[in-house]
């Protein structure tokens, strides 16, 4: 079996590699190919033990820097154990938490809510990553500029991340709606899911997922523009559309059985129909000021059309139960059925401050 330099850059979605160099440039049998001519390919053992070496150096290097900081990292009181402690028994499976407790000291986590929102803005963060955590029937505003993204174990949530410049992780979750600007996304063992995206990457998608929706980003708040050039994340670039599927899986057990010839191609995600797609609405439950007016990703021609149709539907609307001729009866049981909408999306919009 060999490797094509366009097949050995895929795996640059599960190894990190400082900005700006790609996968095969880090890689010796690579490095040195003629810009003209096609490379020539690799042997997969080869590629083998280059990834072994390099995740083997990368430990060996994160261990050196433990060790440093566990010495000039001073000591944590009761509240930060406390709290180290409870974050390490909900973490989920596959997760790598440091004992170090800087590690927490950079990680912002929102864990366990149920049935609300919650909104984290800028001044909310501990350092550049982001935890979400076992959240069901919520709504999370992260308003933001970060790094790092990870959603893990939720259901029935609408999670709203501003703006990641390096990587959102979406993992075991199931009919969750994402709405994420970012450079990547990786998307794992998700069930019924829906990602509204604004991202420069293929979105990555591995391991056992069904039902899986994708569709362009849709929605705003007034500093995401700036967010976004703080990260480094080009709003003329969405890749939503194109995403990239590693790995197959067994279709009788993924979890037990290893690949064998019953094996088929991951499941891979559909686009949401143009006719479902609607822009999210952001409460403007802050006086904040920014110069973003409008989703800064251009949305793609039959995504327009479909929101011109349905506002002219709604003007429609709006005009009819304006001429609307009906007895005091009527009247109050159509604003009965308005208000009880209105309660519904309120409930669901309930904030927390935390």
């Amino acid at each position: 079996m060999v490797l094509t330099m366009e097949t050995f850059e895929h795996l640059g979605f599960l190894l990190q590699l400082p900005e700006g160099i790609s996968l095969s440039q880090a890689a010796s049998f690579f490095a040195n190919s003629d810009p003209d001519m096609p490379a020539a390919p690799v042997s997969a053992a080869v590629v083998h033990e280059w990834i072994l070496q390099h995740i083997a150096s990368s430990l060996e290097c994160t261990a050196k820097e433990n060790s440093q900081q566990s010495v000039s990292d001073p000591d944590v009181t009761m509240a930060d154990a406390v709290t180290n402690t409870r974050i390490q028994s909900s973490a989920p499976i596959g997760t790598s938490l440091l004992n170090n407790p800087g590690c927490y000291r950079s990680t912002t986590f929102v864990e366990g809510f149920s049935k609300t929102s919650v909104v984290k803005q800028a001044s909310d963060m501990k350092g550049n990553s982001i935890k979400v955590l076992n959240c069901h029937d919520s709504v999370i505003y992260i308003f933001a500029p970060l790094k790092f993204a990870t959603v893990y174990g939720c259901s029935d949530t609408t999670v709203v991340l501003g703006a990641i410049g390096k990587v959102v992780k979406v993992e075991h979750c199931e009919r969750v709606q994402i709405i994420a600007a970012s450079k990547r996304i990786s998307i794992a063992n998700c069930r019924e899911c829906v990602f509204y995206l604004g991202v420069n990457h293929q979105p990555l998608i591995v391991g056992d997922n069904h039902k899986l929706q994708v569709a362009p980003f849709n929605t705003y708040y007034p500093q995401l523009g700036e967010h976004l050039a703080q990260v480094g994340v080009d709003p003329s670039v969405n890749k939503w559309d194109q995403p990239f599927v590693l790995g197959v899986v067994d279709p009788h057990d993924s979890l037990s059985h290893r690949a064998g010839v019953s094996d088929v191609q991951a499941e891979s995600a559909t686009c949401l129909d143009p006719d479902l797609f609607t822009n999210f609405l952001i409460p403007s439950w802050f006086d904040s000021q920014g110069p973003t007016i409008n989703n800064p990703f251009t949305l793609p021609q039959v995504h327009w059309a479909s929101q011109r149709k349905k506002h002219a539907s709604l003007k429609d609307i709006q005009k009819n139960i304006r001429e609307l001729e009906l007895d005091d009866n009527r009247k109050k049981e159509l604003a009965c059925a308005l208000h009880a909408q209105f309660k519904d999306w309120l409930y669901g919009n309930l904030l927390i401050y935390r």
